[in-house]
């Protein structure tokens, strides 16, 4: 009969032999949920230790909430009476070759300004006063059945750009660190399978919009409308696109990473060739460290939120996965196939 086995936070599923207990550890047969290699436990990324790369870790978060990162969880912006554009993190020549002075500074400098000039003449007297960019997107959301509230599309276009450039760095691209890649190969099998579903998802996109990797937490309380994302996909991440301006906060999803597919964003330097601009995006530009950032402060809002929801899910996720691998292989033991799946599926507790 096999047993459930939690080690380092991993969870396996170990069938004990006919030999007994003195022989369990060396004959068992043992299945993982998932390459231990590749395994990844929300408190591994939220407990991190106190040795040299976490100290950056540390010094990358600061710098992360003064350039207004926060401002993915609604709930801890200071609240504003206008807003004011935020600087860029960076130069406006300093992603060059892959996107140009010239379309950063029309973006950045004419589209995302423009935002910011018609969000704040309808805050004065209004309802939105005193609201910081989250609360006004969450609060004028009317989940697309009619057109978006124009106060709802300049404050979410604000907080996609901000979020947008802060997600690039100078130099960045390349592989992503290992505790992120952990998540990553746990929940898209591997790096490539999550980067053909973020192209996937970007050139899917039927005109303008944005495509995000986010973390998918349990329903926040603020949030009332539907996630298209599956709801038994709770603590795990997520690639998803949104048309327009639709950010995936009013799904009560946590943005780790984004991507802006407007037009405007690319076409002076790739014309029509999204795919180009998409990949370029994910190989010479996106900052790793910054996406890994953002998904420790995302768990550590879940887990004190929710507590321990989030591990219950992923517990039955693995086991329910676990069950269709038996039955996907099954194996003629002493008896009927299909009685040794029953046995093992019970032990399971699916």
């Amino acid at each position: 009969m096999p047993d459930l086995m939690w080690k380092n936070g991993h969870m396996y599923v170990c069938f004990v032999c006919e030999q007994g207990e003195s022989t369990r550890r060396r004959n068992c047969h043992l299945f993982q949920c998932a390459n231990e290699a590749n395994v990844a436990t929300e408190d591994e990324i939220v407990n991190y230790g106190t040795d040299d790369e976490d100290a950056s870790d540390s010094e990358m978060d600061e710098n992360a909430e003064a350039n207004g990162d926060e401002s993915s969880d609604p709930d801890e912006v200071a609240s504003v009476s206008w807003i004011e554009q935020q600087p860029l993190p960076y130069p406006s020549d300093a992603l060059e070759p892959y996107i140009s002075k010239e379309t950063v500074e029309q973006h950045w400098g004419v589209h995302q300004h423009i935002h910011v000039e018609r969000l704040n003449g309808m805050i004065g007297g209004s309802e939105w006063e005193g609201m910081s960019l989250g609360q006004m997107m969450l609060s004028s959301f009317n989940e697309g059945r009619e057109a978006p509230h124009p106060s709802f599309f300049h404050a979410a276009q604000i907080w996609n750009h901000d979020f947008y450039w802060r997600s690039m760095q100078p130099g960045g691209g390349g592989k992503p660190p290992e505790r992120l890649l952990k998540f990553i190969n746990r929940d898209f099998g591997s790096y490539d399978g999550m980067i053909q579903q973020f192209m996937d998802a970007a050139l899917t996109q039927f005109g303008s919009g944005w495509v995000w990797l986010c973390y998918k937490t349990s329903k926040l309380p603020y949030v009332n409308s539907r996630s298209p994302i599956p709801s038994d996909n709770y603590g795990r991440l997520v690639i998803s696109k949104s048309p327009n301006a639709i950010n995936p906060l009013v799904w009560g999803h946590s943005p780790l990473l984004a991507i802006d597919v407007w037009e405007h964003a690319y076409y002076l330097d790739y014309e029509d060739q999204r795919a180009g601009y998409v990949s370029t995006f994910l190989e010479k530009l996106v900052s790793w460290e910054t996406v890994e950032s953002r998904l420790k402060k995302a768990v550590q809002r879940a887990v004190e939120r929710d507590g321990l929801v989030s591990t219950k899910h992923i517990r039955k996720q693995l086991l329910v996965r676990e069950k269709n691998r038996i039955r996907a292989r099954p194996q003629l033991v002493n008896g009927d196939p299909r009685e040794q799946i029953s046995s093992q599926e019970k032990s399971l507790g699916v």
